[in-house]
């Protein structure tokens, strides 16, 4: 009919498109053959410029391309004595395209990394602009964590007010709660703007507490998003942490300390003391793990232990009096524990709010009683206020998850061992057990702090759910005789570290391979059980 625009049918829409396509495609290899063309030929030059900025402006995320730019700016910088006029035309250019290509793709790692090459490479670049780019973008997208990003190296650069910095994060915030970018920047900003310096911890108390129950106001606006519920699990953990040696242990064959946490040859030179009859012994500290940090360390040293000798270990803790422990013979060895605790240690203020957020996430329950996060909040807020005193429920509530939310029944499994060994590990230093045995009802498939039972002669592990990628971690038992693995889920050795054990058991792993058992029988010049 005359007057009336005519509508192409979908066949007619799908050819025009394909031809469109295949007429941009034919394009688009013409020219990447000419760049890679003048590339061979070393052809570093302005038009390869035009060439590839081209390119750029249709699909900002061929890396090389950028590269080949940065080539070329470097050619030109080398050339010019000082930063004149044209390369400060050059870096300008390349700011527009790098905005433009944003504009086109907001999430190109390529693009930011090239604007960030710019501005480090130029002399005097403009932060302010950058900062402004920066809001610019997070007011199309709040949650770009590629801006955020962006964002963090432009203020490591101008360094403008945290505190200003901390109230843009609060209004983006307030803006939408579910902006875990925001979240994340917001911790960063946090440990540096409030620090308790008095008392050592992460947080100053009155904004640790504000925190607290800011993120629980965005919580429990929307219990499903995970933002808030990751944040405040970072708050949780932001305590007082000190590095502490937990057990050492003298044989005549080998000296080791345990650290709670990994630390490195120099720290323990500068830290750990060895002293026999009171008389300081040289040697050399040797990594248990081959790697720069480690839990164990292994003192080669040429004395001979004997029985009846005085042997303590002085310890020099950062700010804290000289510690030191003495060592007990027991049968062939000389072991020496310091008092543990896993329980977190926060100020009663903060220990009132966090009873305060149980409560509340106890009534949310009695409203969503299936909300994972919920539980799972409440299994962290309970084990923060007092681990020992709540643990029967804390479990109860991850096998509860495990059932509800079996995608990540692993990681709740994985929860319950470490808070399991915790509290027992605390009885067995306390009662001065001299081997390891799982003495609670639930199987564990991982061997979460290890190095503390460093001392063990015997270490039963029979009957769990361990598989062989925990192989490599038994290399922290370097005093273990007897060691049994019987009934568990091994399918292979490999991995398996270098033991001076009297007896591996390896009866009941059924996925176990007869010749390379056999193999490791061979390999080995201990008694393997199978």
């Amino acid at each position: 009919m005359h007057g009336r625009v005519k509508v192409r049918t979908t066949e007619e829409e799908k050819a025009r498109k394909e031809k469109e396509k295949q007429e941009k495609l034919k394009v688009f290899k013409h020219a990447m053959q000419k760049i890679w063309d003048k590339r061979k030929k070393e052809e570093l030059d302005l038009e390869l410029m035009e060439l590839t900025g081209k390119v750029l402006t249709s699909n900002p995320d061929i890396y090389t391309l950028w590269n080949i730019r940065r080539e070329i700016l470097n050619i030109f910088r080398k050339d010019m004595e000082s930063e004149g006029q044209q390369l400060v035309d050059l870096y300008d250019a390349e700011l527009r395209l790098t905005e433009y290509c944003l504009k086109i793709n907001p999430k190109s790692y390529c693009a930011w990394h090239q604007r960030e090459w710019v501005l480090t490479t130029r002399s005097n670049p403009d932060w302010k602009t950058e900062l402004a780019l920066c809001n610019k973008y997070l007011k199309f997208d709040e949650r770009n964590f590629h801006t955020w990003d962006y964002r963090r190296f432009v203020i490591s650069q101008c360094k403008p007010s945290l505190k200003e910095e901390f109230d843009y994060t609060t209004e983006k915030l307030l803006d939408n709660f579910s902006n875990y970018s925001a979240w994340h920047y917001r911790s960063k900003i946090l440990v540096d703007l409030h620090p308790d310096l008095e008392a050592g911890r992460p947080i100053e108390d009155e904004h640790h507490k504000h925190e607290l129950k800011m993120v629980e106001s965005a919580a429990f606006t929307d219990p499903d998003d995970t933002s808030a519920w990751f944040y405040q699990r970072w708050l949780l953990g932001a305590v007082k942490t000190t590095v502490d040696l937990v057990v050492c242990t003298i044989s005549p064959l080998k000296t080791t300390v345990a650290f709670n946490e990994p630390v490195s040859k120099d720290y323990v030179q500068m830290t750990t003391n060895l002293l026999i009859n009171d008389v300081s012994v040289n040697g050399e500290w040797l990594p248990c793990e081959g790697k720069k940090y480690n839990n164990v360390w292994i003192f080669k040293h040429n004395e001979i232990i004997g029985d009846n000798f005085d042997i303590k270990v002085e310890y020099n803790r950062e700010n804290v009096d000289k510690l030191t422990i003495l060592c007990i013979q027991k049968n062939s060895l000389y072991i020496g524990r310091n008092n543990i605790s896993f329980q977190r240690k926060y100020s009663e203020p903060v220990i009132k709010e966090l009873k305060k957020q149980l409560d509340s996430c106890r009534q949310l329950l009695t409203m969503e009683p299936d909300n994972k996060w919920t539980l799972l909040t409440t299994t962290f807020l309970l084990h923060c206020i007092n681990a020992k005193h709540y643990h029967n429920e804390v479990i109860d509530i991850l096998k509860t998850l495990q059932i509800k939310d079996k995608m990540h029944a692993g990681y709740y499994g994985d929860l319950i061992t470490k808070w399991s060994i915790e509290l027992q590990l605390e009885d067995d230093y306390r009662n001065e057990e001299l081997e390891l045995k799982v003495k609670f009802a639930e199987k564990i498939s991982s061997l979460p702090h290890l190095h503390y039972y460093s001392f063990c002669e015997n270490v039963n592990l029979f009957n769990q759910n361990l598989t062989s990628r925990v192989l490599s971690t038994l290399s922290v038992l370097q005093h273990c005789k007897k060691l049994s693995l019987e009934n568990n889920n091994l399918t292979t050795l490999k991995g398996f570290p270098s033991l001076n054990l009297e007896e591996l058991n390896l009866r009941g792993n059924k996925d176990l391979d007869m010749k390379e058992v056999e193999i490791f029988k061979q390999q080995n010049n201990y008694n393997v059980i199978f």
